[in-house]
Formats: structure tokens, C-alpha cells, sequence
């Protein structure tokens, strides 16, 4: 028995190895168009190896294109900097996803490190408010020329909005700081501040590319509406304590204010937690939501990493985008989870026709699980789904039997 298991392993072993070709020009005889994108100017060194079966399998695949594993896995297989990189904080949503191939072609291409396209058109592929900021009067020069990698790194950073380095360390590599304020110079005490709280680091139709979007007391220059007379090598002081600065101008009565004592914890100012006091990019003059809640919501973060990972379909807009306040609004709802209002009108705002056929819902429609009013998110998960248009469990059965199951 052992001798014919033996002959029937070499056997078999020399069956998988008499390709009619040897690869990759076996590869070739199908692929005509690849052998001619080995003379583009940059080539990936497998693909020039004529190494195939490093990223592909030749008979099977779960995955398009016959690879072996998903993109990001096979990627990162090779570039452990750039997963060692990963670590360190905030990651390009492209990449958390593992979408390598949306920026870079695997196998060769005209630009340098692969890219699919010159760096500032695929950046505005998503980021489409950056094309518009491309045209403003005043702006920083390598966004202009369109040298994203300037000042961001696509791929992760422990700075905010993927920057090289901290803000204030990576402008002062061209900038001097020249501020005033009431025509008193005030560099040295914003020196060590991060300049993109006053400056637009892409574009705006303000001098000093101030802005775009702005308090209107700060972009008018008149610093005496929130702070004490500054004088040279004084300190700059506001003039009213935490809130009561902003309600100064900004009535309490004309918006929805909850003292939200979770989120506020540490700050000076409740406000201050989502809103710029100088500017902003946003016309509401909010900071970048995403960037800000992971600071705490690490978990929430990594769970809606590990769904977009195992989702079919899409993902909500605004999950996908880490835009939370269009969802929550912290300070400003007295809803669970500071939601910008019930589990059903929230999602309604947007999914308009399948809340017209949707499963029952609302007061009179109580859930048997937990004696709650059913909304939205009683089937669906947003940052936790593992099944189909983000619900919960299988909608073919174990999501329905979970109540329905008499």
C-alpha cells in the first residue's frame, strides 16, 4: 500500500508540473495585453518577474481576478511598512478597507509608485471638495500644484486629516509665522498652535487664505468681539468663561442645547468639542467629525472596520465617509446616543423609499426581544452588521424567527 501511494503522489507531482508553457508565458498566451504593459515605465517587480502565481491562483478564486487572497491582504503580504504604518493611528479609508488597487495599478503603469492616475485626480475621485477649493484666490502652493503627498500621507499618520507631521512642524517648513491681531504681533504665542485653525491648508477666497468658512468677527479681523485688548507680550485672554463666550453672540434659546456632560468632560467649552472657534472647512464651522470620535470610540471604530470588511453591500454614506454628525450631534439632541432624532426619522432623511415599504414600525409596533418600540436600527446595525443591507442576522431566516418565531 505504502509503494502505490507513493507512486501515486509522483504521479500526481508530475502532473502539476508539465505545463504546457512555463509562466508566465503560459499567462501571456491569454493575456496578450499585460506582456506589452511590462515596457510602461513602472513595473511591479513580481509582475516583471513574470511571478503570476504570487498574487494569483491559476484555477480558483473566491476573490476577482483569480487572487489568491483579497487586494489589501496580498499587498500587505510584501509592504510591511506599510503595514507596520497601520498602527500608528489614523489609516486612509481606502486602505483600512483594503482597496489598494483603487489608487495603485498592480501590475504597471506610467506615474511613479504605480498610481492609476496623476496624485491630485485621484484624490479629488473622493474628495471632490478639494477640487473646488483647487480654484480659490489664496491657497498653500503644493495644493495648487496638486502635490497632495506634500503635506499628506496616503496612506496612514498619527497626525489628524493624514498629515505628515503635526501641523504647525510641517507648515513652518515654508512658513514663517507672521500673525497679528489688532495689528499686535502675536508669532510667538502662536507659534506651537496648529495653523489650520485660523489657515486653510488647500484653498480659500481669503487673504492669508484665512477660513474658508469663518466666525464672522475673526474673518472681519475684529478679535476684540471674543477677546481682551492684546497687547505686545501679553497673553491673549477671551473675554466671557467656557459657553457663556459663545452665547454671547449665539442665543441659547434659538437651538437645541443639552448640556451634554459625557462629551464635554475636560473641555472648556462644550462648544468647543465640535465646533472651531476661528474656521473651518464647513460652513457650520464643525471639525472633522471622524477624526474626533475615534479619539474615544476606538472599539466602535474597529467593529465598523470589521463590517465594512464582511459586507456584500454598501455601507451607509455617511458610516462610510466617518461622517457621525450627520447621525449624532452631541450637545445639541436629547436622544439615546445623541441621535440627530428617533431611530426612524434619522434614517428616513435619507432612505426615503424603503421607509415607505418598510417592516412596521413606530409606537404602536413593540419588539417581543426587549419590550422596546421597533425603529430602524432594531434589524439594522450601523457599525456592527454582518449581513446584507447592514442588518443584524439573515434576513431569509434568523433575523425574522427572532420574533416571528410561533
Amino acid at each position: 500500500m505504502l509503494t502505490v501511494a507513493i507512486i501515486a503522489f509522483h504521479s500526481s507531482a508530475e502532473a502539476r508540473v508539465k505545463l504546457k508553457k512555463p509562466i508566465p508565458e503560459l499567462c501571456y498566451d491569454c493575456h496578450e495585453e499585460l506582456k506589452k504593459a511590462l515596457s510602461d515605465t513602472f513595473v511591479h517587480e513580481l509582475f516583471k518577474k513574470g511571478d503570476c502565481i504570487t498574487c494569483h491562483n491559476s484555477h480558483v478564486s473566491s476573490v476577482p481576478g483569480l487572487l489568491d487572497d483579497r487586494v489589501g491582504s496580498i499587498c500587505l503580504n510584501c509592504h510591511e511598512y506599510i503595514k507596520k504604518l497601520m498602527t500608528t493611528g489614523r489609516v486612509h479609508n481606502i486602505l483600512r478597507n483594503g482597496n489598494c488597487s483603487e489608487c495603485h495599478t498592480p501590475h504597471s503603469s506610467n506615474i511613479a509608485k504605480l498610481l492609476a492616475d496623476e496624485e491630485k485626480e485621484l484624490c479629488v475621485r473622493c474628495h471632490a471638495e478639494s477640487k473646488e477649493q483647487a480654484g480659490k484666490a489664496h491657497g498653500c502652493l503644493p495644493f495648487k500644484k496638486g502635490e497632495c503627498s506634500a503635506c499628506h500621507d496616503s496612506h496612514a499618520s498619527a497626525d489628524k486629516s493624514l498629515m505628515r507631521s503635526e501641523p504647525t512642524a510641517l507648515c513652518s517648513e515654508c512658513h514663517v509665522p507672521r500673525c497679528k491681531a489688532d495689528g499686535v504681533s502675536i508669532a510667538s504665542i502662536v507659534k506651537d498652535m496648529d495653523c489650520t485653525s485660523c489657515h486653510s491648508g488647500h484653498g480659500s477666497e481669503n487673504s492669508s487664505a484665512l477660513g474658508p468658512y469663518g466666525h464672522t468677527a475673526f474673518m472681519n479681523k475684529d478679535c476684540g468681539t471674543c477677546h481682551n485688548p492684546i497687547t505686545p507680550g501679553g497673553a491673549v485672554s477671551v473675554r466671557f468663561k467656557g459657553e457663556a463666550l459663545c452665547f454671547n453672540c449665539h442665543k441659547k434659546e434659538e437651538y437645541i442645547y443639552v448640556k451634554d456632560v459625557q462629551h464635554a468632560k475636560g473641555q472648556s467649552s462644550q462648544c468647543n468639542l465640535c465646533h472651531s472657534h476661528h474656521s473651518s472647512d464647513k460652513q457650520d464651522l464643525t471639525v472633522t467629525e471622524g477624526e474626533v470620535c475615534i479619539e474615544c470610540h476606538e472599539k466602535t471604530e474597529k467593529r465598523t472596520v470589521e463590517m465594512e470588511r464582511g459586507l456584500k453591500t454598501k455601507e451607509c454614506s455617511p458610516i462610510k465617509d466617518r461622517k457621525c454628525f450627520e447621525c449624532h450631534i452631541p450637545g445639541h439632541s436629547d436622544q439615546t446616543l445623541s441621535f440627530r432624532s428617533d431611530g426612524i426619522e434619522m434614517c428616513a432623511r435619507c432612505h426615503t423609499s424603503e421607509h415607505s415599504s418598510t417592516h412596521p414600525v413606530g409606537h404602536d409596533i413593540i419588539d417581543p426581544r426587549n419590550g422596546e418600540t421597533v425603529t430602524c436600527i432594531s434589524c439594522h446595525s450601523m457599525h456592527a452588521a454582518r449581513n446584507d443591507f447592514m442588518l443584524t442576522h439573515d434576513r431569509n431566516r434568523s433575523l425574522c424567527i427572532q420574533c416571528h418565531n410561533k
